[in-house]
């Protein structure tokens, strides 16, 4: 049996690791920063709803240093770090709920009771106390968690993976995509503040659209491969998993060609369809191996909204299917020049999925070029899609995780997929 290194030598580790990432990280930064007027403009435009990233990774790099060199987790047993995370979740839910419930009655058209109001703005600091205490403590125990999955599929380092699990559970910003009206493209994003309303979200699209003549649409995000990556706070523990490993498969991806060239469409839409793939497989295993009474039957696209419930019978409506003949159809469209007509189409296709129950806010060419880089599953990325089939062979052709992995962190373009796959 290996002597397993001191906890002093780990801690310094794991401080080198994340140092070395983190000037990489800023070194990428500075390199991509935008050149073109358009994003400049873009950014006037939107003075005032930006997301501040550098006050952001202050604050919490600072406690991630304090919480790295004390590792309460060390102290707790499984049974114990088990506790620690459910009791977590379910303080975070009943503050979510509380919230919600906030929400109802101030938008109520009746009269609000202000003492009832005011129990309510109560019962949520107590619940939001209770869980920001649990907050580090939960983020510790799932960054080791991952990190024990990771290791028998051989991507750790003295039983750390490389690189380091690292994030944060917070309300994330929000991203407004920009993509030209005559072409599905992502020609820019922006990240934008944290809850947004609908109505706020609307209006920043329509300004955006009467200024520049382009298709916007700001997108939630489930998580941000910053480093420490942002976590979406969620209580449901398959979807939060699943989460934390398609950010940490970025980071890992970074390290690599496929990462560094993200801003290329072709490796854009490669590096989210793999962290996809990778994602899932990752917390499906996290699942069986930490919260087996929880683990789902299966997990949702990640372009795909909150569906109706499964009766068990065949699907007349496929949402996926159904979402990649749309843009199929936009596409035609928009390669004769008729802007107009697709965009009225997709408002039709919008209504139809509406009525099948698939809540779309927004259908237009934004949703697809953002949407189209997930391409795992079928769906937004249109029924030519020609990279995702490729990558989900790969992945089924590879003999595990790992290899799948060091295969596709050398490739990408669609030319370095066809080659991997011996396609002439």
């Amino acid at each position: 049996m290996k002597a397993k290194p001191s906890r002093k030598i780990r801690i310094y580790l794991r401080r080198g690791l994340d140092g070395i990432l983190i000037g990489l990280l800023a070194l990428s930064l500075s390199a991509s920063q935008p050149r073109l007027s358009f994003e400049d403009r873009l950014s006037l435009q939107l003075a005032g709803r930006g997301f501040n990233f550098a006050a952001w990774l202050v604050s919490v790099w600072w406690e991630k240093w304090v919480l790295d060199a004390a590792a309460p987790q060390a102290f707790l047993d499984e049974a114990a770090q088990e506790r620690a995370i459910r009791s977590f979740a379910r303080h975070l839910e009943a503050a979510q709920r509380t919230a919600a419930e906030l929400e109802r009655r101030m938008a109520s058209p009746e009269p609000a009771d202000p003492a009832q109001l005011d129990a309510l703005r109560r019962q949520w600091e107590a619940a939001h106390r209770r869980a920001e205490a649990l907050r580090p403590l939960a983020e510790a125990i799932l960054a080791e968690q991952l990190a024990i999955v990771l290791h028998p599929e051989g991507l750790t380092f003295l039983g750390y993976p490389i690189p380091p699990v690292n994030f944060r559970l917070a309300a994330l910003p929000n991203l407004l995509v920009v993509s030209p009206r005559n072409q599905i493209v992502q020609e820019a994003a922006l990240p934008l503040q944290a809850d947004l309303t609908a109505d706020e979200m609307d209006r920043i699209e329509r300004r955006v659209d009467g200024a520049f003549n382009v298709s916007s649409l700001v997108v939630p995000l489930g998580g941000l491969a910053v480093y420490p990556s942002m976590i979406m706070e969620t209580t449901h523990l398959p979807y939060l998993t699943e989460i934390i490993a398609h950010e940490w498969t970025h980071h890992w991806l970074f390290l690599w060609p496929l990462g560094w060239f993200y801003d290329r469409p072709e490796a854009r839409t490669i590096n989210e369809t793999v962290a996809d793939i990778v994602g899932k497989a990752l917390g499906q295993a996290w699942m069986k191996r930490f919260f087996p009474d929880m683990v789902p039957p299966a997990s949702a696209s990640a372009a795909a909204p909150a569906a109706p419930a499964d009766t068990g019978e065949p699907p007349a409506f496929h949402f996926g299917r159904e979402l990649a003949r749309t843009r199929s159809v936009v596409e035609r469209l928009l390669a004769r020049g008729e802007i107009r007509r697709a965009e009225l189409y997709m408002e039709a296709r919008r209504r139809v999925f509406l009525e099948h129950g698939y809540f779309i806010r927004k259908l237009n060419q934004a949703y697809f070029a953002f949407y189209g880089a997930y391409a795992a599953e079928e769906g937004a990325a249109g029924v030519e899609d020609p990279i995702g089939p490729r990558v989900r062979r790969l992945w089924e052709q590879s003999p595990s995780l790992r290899a799948f992995l060091f295969r596709v962190a050398l490739i990408t373009d669609l030319a370095g997929l066809r080659r991997a796959l011996g396609e002439p």
